[in-house]
C-alpha cells in the first residue's frame, strides 16, 4: 500500500469528528450550543463507518483523538480511537487521530498549566472559546504532544493529523503590514530569540511589541525565528516517532493556506514543513461555485499545494462559509467538491462533521444524509474508474503559472499586481484554460509557455515562451476597503483590531456578528474570489498552446491530464444548471466521454463532471474530429 493505496485505488479521505471530546470541543467553539449527543456518540459504530465506505468511497477516516483536553476529559476518546480505529482496519480503511500541537483547553487539570503562550503584557493569546495558543518552547508542552502521538500510534492510528499548525496568534493585516502581537513573549521565548540571533553573529534586539515585518527589522528576524521554532518542533515529533513507528504518515492543516501569507500570518514555513510529511493539507474555507462576479475556486489551492511537493497527495476540505456557521449543503456541493479537486490532481476530503443544524452541531447521519454521500461517492467511483487502466498520470497542460515560495509562501498577504498569482489563477480559471503552477521544486516538464511574476526570473530548465502577469490584460476589480486601512484610520485599527481578534475568540456576540457580516472571510482574503477576465487576444494564445482547447457555456473549470488511454479533459460544472462544452481536439480523435452526455451538435452536457477521452492520430489513421462527437 502507498500513501494508503492499493495500485489503481484513490485516496478518499473524511472529516469525521465526533465522541465526548468532540462534543466538549465544540460547545466551547460555539459558545454553549449543544452538539447531536447521539449522532456523536454512534458516530463510531460499525454500521455508520461501513456507511461512509460503502455509500462515498472512503477509505481513509479522520477520527477524534486529542482536542487539546485535559486527560480527565480526553481519556476517553483515546479509548475510543482506539476501537474506531481497529474498526476501520476491519472494513479496509485507515484511520488518521487529531493531533492538537498549538493550543489547549485552559480546563480542569490544564488551567494552571505554565505552557500557554502570552503576549508582551503577560496575556494568554485565545484560540477559539476556551482554548489557548501554547508555548512551543515549553518542554512540558513539547512532552505532552509526543506522547499523545506516540500513543495514537500504539492505539493504531496508520496516520496523524496536526490541524491548526501555528504558533501564537494571528496578526492582523494593516496597510500591506500587520498589527497586533504573534507568537509567544514568555521569558523562555525572549531568551531563545535573543541566542537565536547571537548565535546568527547578529546584535539582539528585543522581541518585537508590534508585529510590523514590513516596517521592523526586530519584527522581520522575530518572523524568521517564529517560524523555525514551529518546523523544529515538529520535525522533532516526527523523527522520534518514526522511529517507534515507522510506517506513520503525517500530515499538518494550516488553515487557507495558499490564499495568505502562511509565513507572517501562522509562523509556518510550509515548504520546510512539507519537506518531512507525506501528505500536503489546507483547509480552502470555501465550496466551489460562482455567480454575482464571484468566482470560488480551489483548482489553484490543489496545484499549489502539488507544486510545493510534487508527487505528494494534495488534500484539501471546503466549507460554505466556515465551522460553525455552515449547515450540510445539498448533494449537487458534494459533487462539485469532489470533481474540482479530482479534476485538479487533489485529494477531495470528505467534510462529514462539523455542521450546525436547528441550532446544534452535528454530524452526517445515515439515512438522513445518504443523498451527500451518494454524490460525492458517485464522483470518486467515476474517477476510480479512469484508474483502473493504471495510476500513471501525467499533468498535459502546456500553460503553467510560475509561483516562487518568495511570493507563494512568504510573500505579502495582498501581492501586488505585477505578482498576484492568485489573480492569474482566477483569470485562467475564468477563461477555462487548462494549467499547471511551477514550483521551484520543479524539474524539467513540457511547457509551451511559462506566466512570470515581475520580481521572479524562470528556472533555469525553461527555455520557452516567458509571458509577465502584467502582460495578460487582466481587468482587475478595484481593492477593497477592507485591505489596506492606511491614513488617519491606521493608529485607530492598531488599537482597535488586536481587541477585536481577541473578542471574535472569546466573547459570543463579537463572533456571532463577525460570522454572520462575513466580516472575517473579507478581512483575511479581500477580493480574492473577484471574476479576473483576460485580454481576449491574450486567451486564444494561451488556450491554442494546449494540446486541446475547450469552450465552457457557463461557469466551470476544465483541466487536461495524460493517462493510460491518451488525453483526458475533465470538465468540472461550478453553476447550478448544466453547461454544455465544446472540445476542440487538436492532433488527437474524440474516444468517448465518460460521467457526460453527447449532445447532437457534438458538445458534451456537463452535470457536474465529465471527462472527455482522446487518443492520438496515428499516421494514416483517422482524422481528428473537430469538436468532441
Amino acid at each position: 500500500m502507498v500513501d494508503g493505496r492499493q495500485p489503481g485505488e484513490l485516496l478518499v479521505p473524511a472529516y469525521y469528528w465526533a465522541g465526548n471530546g468532540s462534543m466538549v470541543i465544540h460547545r466551547l467553539k460555539g459558545f454553549g450550543r449543544p452538539a447531536d449527543s447521539e449522532a456523536y456518540l454512534q458516530a463510531y459504530e460499525p454500521e455508520r463507518l461501513r456507511w461512509l465506505r460503502d455509500t462515498a468511497g472512503v477509505n481513509c477516516v479522520f477520527l477524534t483523538y486529542n482536542w487539546g483536553l485535559p486527560p480527565e476529559l480526553e481519556a476517553e476518546d483515546w479509548r475510543t480511537f482506539e476501537r474506531a480505529a481497529r474498526r476501520c482496519h476491519e472494513l479496509g480503511m485507515l484511520a488518521a487521530a487529531y493531533i492538537q500541537p498549538s493550543n489547549a483547553a485552559a480546563l480542569g487539570s490544564f488551567a494552571s498549566k505554565p505552557w500557554y503562550a502570552v503576549t508582551p503584557k503577560g496575556k494568554r493569546i485565545p484560540y477559539y472559546n476556551g482554548r489557548f495558543f501554547t508555548c512551543l518552547n515549553d518542554r512540558s508542552w513539547r512532552e505532552w504532544v509526543l506522547t499523545r502521538c506516540l500513543d495514537a500510534c500504539q492505539r493504531g492510528a496508520d496516520v496523524l493529523f496536526f490541524d491548526n499548525c501555528a504558533f501564537g496568534g494571528m496578526p492582523i493585516p494593516l496597510s500591506r503590514d500587520y498589527t497586533a502581537f504573534a507568537g509567544c513573549a514568555c521569558l523562555r521565548c525572549r531568551e531563545a530569540f535573543g541566542e537565536w540571533q547571537a548565535g546568527r553573529g547578529l546584535d539582539p534586539l528585543p522581541l518585537p511589541r508590534l508585529f510590523r515585518p514590513g516596517r521592523s527589522e526586530a519584527a522581520r528576524r522575530f518572523a524568521e525565528w517564529r517560524a523555525g521554532t514551529l518546523t523544529e518542533f515538529l520535525r522533532g515529533i516526527v523523527e522520534q516517532v518514526r522511529l517507534a513507528y515507522p510506517g506513520t504518515r503525517f500530515v499538518t492543516n494550516t488553515v487557507g493556506g495558499v490564499n495568505v501569507n502562511t509565513f507572517n500570518v501562522f509562523g509556518a514555513d510550509l515548504p520546510a514543513i512539507a519537506s518531512f510529511m507525506d501528505w500536503l493539507f489546507v483547509e480552502n474555507l470555501q465550496s466551489p461555485r460562482a455567480a454575482n462576479g464571484m468566482l470560488v475556486q480551489n483548482a489553484g489551492t490543489y496545484k499549489l499545494l502539488r507544486a510545493l511537493k510534487p508527487g505528494a497527495p494534495a488534500l484539501s476540505i471546503a466549507y460554505e462559509r466556515g465551522i460553525g456557521v455552515d449547515g450540510p449543503p445539498p448533494p449537487s456541493t458534494f459533487a462539485k467538491i469532489a470533481a474540482e479537486g479530482y479534476a485538479a490532481g487533489g485529494v477531495p476530503v470528505l467534510r462529514a462533521a462539523e455542521y450546525i443544524e436547528d441550532e446544534k452541531w452535528t454530524l452526517l447521519r445515515q439515512g438522513r444524509d445518504d443523498a451527500r454521500l451518494a454524490a460525492f461517492g458517485e464522483v470518486v467511483r467515476q474517477f476510480g474508474a479512469l484508474l483502473a487502466d493504471g495510476c500513471d498520470r501525467q499533468e498535459a497542460a502546456r500553460v503553467g503559472v510560475f509561483v516562487p515560495d518568495a511570493i507563494g509562501w512568504r510573500g505579502d498577504l495582498y501581492p501586488g499586481d505585477e505578482d498576484d498569482y492568485l489573480a492569474v489563477i482566477q483569470a485562467l480559471v475564468g477563461a477555462g484554460i487548462p494549467f499547471r503552477v511551477i514550483g521551484e521544486r520543479h524539474g524539467p516538464c513540457d511547457l509551451g509557455c511559462l506566466l512570470l511574476p515581475a520580481s521572479a526570473a524562470p528556472p533555469a530548465w525553461f527555455h520557452g515562451r516567458v509571458l509577465r502577469f502584467g502582460e495578460l490584460g487582466l481587468k482587475r476589480r478595484g481593492h477593497s476597503g477592507f485591505r489596506w486601512f492606511a491614513g488617519p484610520l491606521e493608529p485607530v485599527i492598531r488599537v482597535l483590531g488586536p481587541r477585536v481578534v481577541d473578542g471574535y475568540y472569546s466573547r459570543v456576540h463579537v463572533r456571532r456578528f463577525v460570522d454572520r457580516l462575513d466580516l472575517l472571510f473579507r478581512l483575511v482574503f479581500g477580493g480574492r474570489f473577484a471574476r479576473v477576465p483576460m485580454d481576449e487576444g491574450m486567451a486564444r494564445v494561451l488556450a491554442a498552446m494546449n494540446p486541446a482547447q475547450v469552450e465552457l457555456s457557463g461557469p466551470g473549470y476544465a483541466d487536461l491530464w495524460e493517462g493510460p488511454r491518451g488525453l483526458e479533459v475533465h470538465l468540472v460544472n461550478y453553476g447550478d444548471a448544466p453547461l454544455a462544452a465544446s472540445v476542440r481536439p487538436g492532433m488527437h480523435a474524440f474516444a468517448g466521454v465518460q460521467g457526460g452526455e453527447l449532445l447532437d451538435d457534438g458538445r458534451v452536457r456537463v452535470g457536474r463532471y465529465a471527462v472527455v477521452l482522446l487518443e492520438r492520430v496515428r499516421p494514416g489513421g483517422a482524422q481528428p474530429a473537430a469538436a468532441a462527437r
